[in-house]
C-alpha cells in the first residue's frame, strides 16, 4: 500500500512538474512571439521611476512606419508577460482653417478691361485665404486683390495672382486659391483681368482666416536630385531620391539666377510600381500643388505623405525652364505620450503590415500629459532578422511554427516522464 501511495504521489508531482514546465514554456515563447511580430524595435533608457513621459519618433522611425502610425506599441517584457503600455500620439495639425461667413455682391464686368466680385463681411475681418469655385474648365487668369472698409475707396492687399486650370486627354490641372498675408477690412474685392482673355464665371467664393500652428520639424536627409525638361509638355520636373520612406511636412525650395518668374507646380509621391515587358514601372499621385515665384518664399505642403520618391513638375508654358536649388525637405516632429512604468525593458515595436490603430481610454485623459518628460531616449534599432529563401506561408504564419515547437517539447517531455516512470515501477 505504501508503494502505492508513493508511486501515486510520485505521478502527481511529475505531472505537476511537467504542466508547470509547459506554461513556462508558453509564457515564455509568447512573451517574445508578441514583439517579434514587429519588423523593428528599439529599446527605451531606464525608467527609475513611473512618470509621464514623452518619446520623440525620429524621421527615420516614422518612415519605417505603416498604415499612418497605426503600427506603433510600447511593450513593457516582465519576467511573466509582456504588458502593452498605452500612449498618446501628440500630432497638432499644421495648420487651422476658419471659415468666415460673407455676402458675395457687385459682380459686375466692364467690356473694355475687367470684371469684379466683392466679399463684403458684417465687420472688419482678418482673413488671408480665399477659394474660387470657377465654371469653366479651361481658363488661365490674372487679378488683383483689393481692400475696403466703406466700399469707396479701395486699397491694394495683391497683385498679379493667378488662377489657372486646364484639362486635357493626359492630365489636369487646377489652382483657384488666394493665399495672402493678413489684412483686415470689412470689403475685399477681387478685379479680374479679361483685356487679355474671356471673362470667367465665379459660381461661388468661400473666405478663410488661414492659422498656421508652430510646429517642430527636423529636416530629412535627401539622397539625389535631378531635373530635366520636356519641351514637348513645355515643363521641367526635379526628381528627388530620399534614403528612407519618410512622412513629409513640407518643403522648401529656390531659383538659381535672377529671373522673375510665377509658375504652378505639381507634387507627386511614388505611390508604387508594377512590372511590364519593358521593365519595372513607376505610379505616381499628387499629393500638392501651388506657385512659386521669384519674389516669395516658396514653401509648400505635402500633408504628412510617406514616400521614398518625390517629383515636382513645374508648368512653364511658354516661358523659359528655371533651374530649382537648394531643395530642402521637412518632416513634423512627433511625440508618444505616455505613463512609463519603473523599468529597464521597456521597448518601441514599430514596423507590422495590416496592424490596426490602438484603441486605448487614455485618449480621454490627454490634460494629465501636461507636465510630461519630454526627450525618453532609446537606444539603437533592432531589425527582425529575415530568414532567406523562407517561404511566405512560414514567415505569415509564425503562430503556427510556436505551437509546432511547443507541441514537440511536450511530447519529448512525456517520452522522458514515462521513461522514469517505467524505471522506478520496474525497481520497486
Amino acid at each position: 500500500m505504501q508503494r502505492r501511495s508513493k508511486l501515486k504521489l510520485n505521478k502527481k508531482n511529475m505531472n505537476k512538474n511537467t504542466v508547470s514546465i509547459i506554461l513556462l514554456l508558453f509564457l515564455f515563447g509568447n512573451t517574445f512571439a508578441q514583439l517579434d511580430s514587429y519588423n523593428y524595435k528599439r529599446k527605451l533608457d531606464k525608467v527609475s521611476q513611473e512618470s509621464s513621459c514623452g518619446i520623440n519618433l525620429s524621421p527615420e522611425i516614422t518612415a519605417r512606419c505603416k498604415s499612418n502610425l497605426n503600427d506603433i506599441r510600447i511593450y513593457n517584457l516582465t519576467e511573466k508577460d509582456t504588458i502593452e503600455i498605452p500612449f498618446i500620439i501628440n500630432r497638432p495639425p499644421a495648420e487651422t482653417e476658419i471659415t468666415i461667413p460673407f455676402e458675395l455682391i457687385n459682380d459686375t464686368h466692364n467690356e473694355k478691361c475687367c470684371s469684379y466680385i466683392t466679399l463684403k463681411f458684417p465687420k472688419k475681418q482678418i482673413i488671408n485665404r480665399i477659394k474660387l469655385d470657377i465654371a469653366e474648365i479651361n481658363f488661365d487668369k490674372i487679378l488683383k486683390i483689393e481692400g475696403s472698409n466703406d466700399n469707396k475707396e479701395w486699397f491694394t492687399i495683391s497683385e498679379h495672382e493667378r488662377i489657372v486650370r486646364f484639362q486635357n486627354m493626359s492630365e489636369t490641372f487646377s489652382y483657384t486659391t488666394l493665399d495672402f498675408q493678413n489684412t483686415e477690412y470689412a470689403y475685399f474685392r477681387l478685379k479680374f483681368d479679361d483685356d487679355s482673355n474671356e471673362k470667367i464665371t465665379v459660381l461661388n467664393a468661400y473666405a478663410f482666416e488661414n492659422r498656421t500652428v508652430d510646429i517642430k520639424t527636423d529636416s530629412v536627409k535627401i539622397s539625389k536630385y535631378v531635373q530635366t525638361e520636356n519641351k514637348k509638355d513645355k515643363t521641367s520636373v526635379l526628381m528627388i531620391d530620399l534614403p528612407y520612406n519618410y512622412m513629409l511636412n513640407y518643403l522648401t525650395l529656390e531659383s538659381k539666377g535672377k529671373t522673375d518668374f510665377y509658375r504652378n507646380v505639381n507634387i507627386y509621391r511614388l505611390s508604387g510600381t508594377y512590372h511590364t515587358n519593358n521593365g519595372e514601372e513607376e505610379t505616381w499621385e499628387v499629393i500638392s500643388s501651388g506657385v512659386i515665384e521669384s519674389n516669395k518664399k516658396n514653401k509648400l505642403n505635402l500633408y504628412g505623405s510617406q514616400t521614398s520618391k518625390l517629383k515636382i513638375e513645374v508648368l512653364n508654358y511658354d516661358d523659359q525652364p528655371i533651374t530649382l536649388s537648394n531643395v530642402k525637405l521637412f518632416s513634423e516632429q512627433i511625440n508618444l505620450l505616455s505613463k512609463l512604468p519603473a523599468s529597464e525593458t521597456i521597448y518601441l515595436a514599430y514596423g507590422k503590415e495590416n496592424a490596426g490603430a490602438p484603441v486605448y481610454d487614455l485618449i480621454h485623459f490627454q490634460e494629465k500629459f501636461s507636465d510630461a518628460v519630454l526627450g525618453i531616449q532609446y537606444g539603437p534599432e533592432e531589425m527582425k532578422p529575415i530568414i532567406p529563401n523562407a517561404p511566405k506561408e512560414q514567415l505569415i504564419t509564425n503562430k503556427k511554427w510556436l505551437w509546432v515547437v511547443m507541441g514537440t517539447i511536450i511530447l519529448i517531455i512525456g517520452y522522458f516522464a514515462l521513461n522514469m516512470l517505467k524505471k522506478e515501477t520496474q525497481g520497486k
